[in-house]
């Protein structure tokens, strides 16, 4: 019995095989790396919901500083669109605001005028920036602002198309000289968005002075 008795201890203080060794890192290396697929989903998917979070807040800015210049237009501004050609050749739409002041946070323009220009990117993508346009300026300073850096105001912009309604109908040119549109749209693509973006923009009217009446001569 004593024999028996110490025969059963040698093996139960045997420990693991070198099998049961292979499989319990098989194992374990499984679990790592379904944890380490989780963990980078996870990490990839807050790194995308961020970056549209910081695209969306960029467009509302982009969008409300937009709107708001166009409504606060005084009565002797104007609006019109360029199809200029960019540094590289390419096509540049320029949306002009011309003899403004105290729009776009920029209270001491003096007439001058403002330029959204959609300025085209290495990476194919375009950056809406804005130019300003002292008043009364030479052909040299105006070609020299037009190719300045400016203020970049949103990033990641592709196809950006601008419109103007007025006569009831949609417009594609309006080049300068024309009178106010009633509305302005913008329709436009940003990488890391997966819908299309179109705002429409309300102008304000140019008021006409009240019309004066002769006094009428005495009888």
């Amino acid at each position: 019995m004593t024999r028996i008795f110490q025969r059963g201890s040698r093996l139960s203080q045997r420990g693991f095989t070198l099998l049961e060794v292979v499989l319990s890192m098989g194992i374990l290396a499984l679990l790592a790396a379904s944890v380490y697929a989780i963990t980078s989903s996870s990490i990839t998917a807050s790194r995308t919901v961020m970056e549209q979070q910081l695209t969306l807040r960029r467009l509302d800015a982009f969008l409300r500083i937009t709107r708001g210049a166009l409504l606060n237009l005084p009565g002797q501004a104007t609006v019109s669109l360029e199809m200029a050609r960019g540094s590289g050749g390419d096509p540049e739409p320029r949306l002009t605001l011309g003899n403004v002041q105290g729009v776009f946070g920029l209270p001491s323009l003096g007439g001058g005028s403002l330029v959204l220009a959609a300025k085209p990117r290495a990476d194919g993508t375009r950056t809406f920036t804005m130019l300003r346009i002292p008043a009364r300026a030479t052909d040299r300073e105006l070609e020299g602002a037009l190719a300045a850096r400016g203020i970049p105001l949103l990033p990641k912009v592709r196809k950006p198309r601008w419109s103007f309604f007025a006569d009831d109908n949609w417009k594609e040119e309006w080049p300068a000289g024309s009178p106010r549109p009633a509305l302005v749209r913008l329709q436009l693509e940003i990488d890391g968005l997966p819908d299309p973006v179109e705002a429409i923009f309300y102008v304000p009217p140019v008021a006409t002075p009240p019309a004066t009446t002769a006094p009428s001569p005495k009888s």
